[in-house]
């Protein structure tokens, strides 16, 4: 079966540029595609920053910044759907937009008509089961889910799930890839919303929100009890200041049409000021908590 040497991912945020740097350190060469050009350039000095500490902390594969140039290539969006015809040699086309259904069903919906039959399409969603974009795609049988857990280099999981119409081949190739960059690959063919382990955080996550909404503790106090207990060196609040407040507005909002509006606001109520005043977590240097400014 054909291994993958050239991928593009469209989507040049804060979880976008983590696929990139991965797959650029394990030999794979990249197009990395964003409408907003600033993201594009962020993207790259990200990964350039951050080559050698993650070589010597044993996360990356060492890899010089002359290879990462030769390797990586930065596109707008525009430009990748109105070229896609002449870019056969892309084996696989990964979105990594933000978590909005229509976002996502708009985009994928364009990527599956410009490529050929060939090239697997595949999403990073976090919440959304992949028969909510399947039915919508032309050869849905080489499209799945590719979903990554940040912080990528430390996590090394990623979900490789089937809509009803996969290809089992496409699951076995997107497997393949997971193994050749370092990722170790769960498989799943039943769909389930925010997938295995996901599906278990949402639990703690909410249950974390909710004592603080009603007044029970802090997130400094939660994520003591938390990391004392089980050992862990994070908590519930730590964590979702590594996913991203903005990515963990999303995922409320979406969970709020599911199980309602009295369950969710209240927990959204305590996200969203941060989220306006551009405190999104780690990759911002504030969320719940304070991190000092570093590229990593």
């Amino acid at each position: 079966m054909q291994s993958f040497e050239t991928v593009a991912i469209v989507g040049a945020g804060w979880t976008g540029r983590q696929i990139a740097g991965q797959m650029l350190t394990h030999g794979l060469n990249v197009l990395l595609c964003d409408p907003n050009p600033p993201a594009l350039a962020a993207s790259k000095a990200w990964i350039l920053e951050n080559l050698q500490p993650f070589s010597t902390q044993g996360y990356w594969p060492s890899c010089t910044a002359e290879q990462i140039e030769s390797q990586l290539r930065l596109m707008e969006l525009p430009g990748l759907l109105a070229s896609s015809q002449k870019l056969e040699n892309i084996e696989l086309v990964l979105e990594s937009v933000p978590e909005q259904a229509a976002l996502k069903r708009r985009l994928l919906k364009q990527l599956s008509e410009a490529f050929p039959a060939e090239t697997i399409l595949a999403s990073n969603s976090s919440y959304f089961v992949p028969s909510t974009f399947s039915k919508h795609l032309r050869y849905p049988q080489r499209y799945a889910h590719f979903h990554f857990h940040v912080p990528i280099w430390k996590a090394t999981v990623v979900d490789v799930a089937a809509a009803p119409e996969t290809d089992p081949k496409t699951l076995e190739r997107l497997s393949q890839l997971a193994h050749k960059i370092g990722q170790t690959p769960i498989v799943q063919t039943v769909e389930n919303s925010g997938y295995i382990f996901n599906a278990m955080l949402k639990t703690v996550l909410q249950s974390a929100l909710q004592l603080h909404e009603r007044g029970i503790a802090d997130p400094a106090c939660i994520d003591l009890a938390w990391t004392k207990a089980t050992g862990m060196p994070v908590g519930p609040f730590g964590i979702m200041d590594q996913i991203g407040l903005d990515i963990m507005l999303q995922t409320m909002s979406n969970a709020r049409f599911v199980e309602g509006d009295h369950v969710w606001l209240p927990l959204m109520a305590l996200v969203e000021p941060l989220v306006a005043a551009g405190h999104l977590g780690v990759k911002t240097g504030q969320g719940f908590f304070s991190y000092p400014r570093q590229s990593h």
